[in-house]
């Protein structure tokens, strides 16, 4: 019964993604050509404007202030087995490629306990950033 329900699953599924060899897609060389002759021209004020702030923002990053609580949170929550949350909070790439090779941090257990300790310090994770060791509680 169960590889019957499996199959007809499959088999809708298949039929709702299918394409339509009928549908064709054209071109208009026309609308392309208006569109790039409307385009403006790009300024590069704001390019600047960034690169005389950069010594600045070198600085917050290494005071840790440039790192965001909630982008580690959802880093972890959807990339966490694979150490992706610990390359963003700074940390070595040995402690990256233990995660992977540990089948997500000890079968992802350890990106779990991560996404709580991170959860419950959201005001302040500046321990956790450039922490170097694999257990970052």
């Amino acid at each position: 019964m169960k590889k019957l329900l499996f199959t007809l699953a499959l088999i809708t599924g298949l039929a709702c993604f299918s394409t339509d060899a009928s549908a064709s897609y054209t071109i208009d060389d026309n609308q392309v050509e208006a569109l790039f002759s409307s385009a403006s021209e790009a300024s590069f004020s704001i390019m600047n404007e960034a690169l005389e702030m950069a010594p600045s923002m070198a600085i917050a990053s290494a005071n840790g202030g440039s790192k965001d609580a909630l982008v580690a949170i959802l880093l972890d929550f959807f990339l966490g087995g694979l150490g992706i949350h610990r390359f963003y909070l700074g940390t070595k790439t040995m402690t990256g490629i233990g995660y992977i090779l540990t089948c997500g941090g000890i079968f992802g257990l350890v990106p779990f306990i991560d996404l709580i300790v991170l959860a419950i310090n959201f005001d302040d994770i500046s321990a956790f950033v450039d922490n170097p060791k694999f257990f970052m509680w």
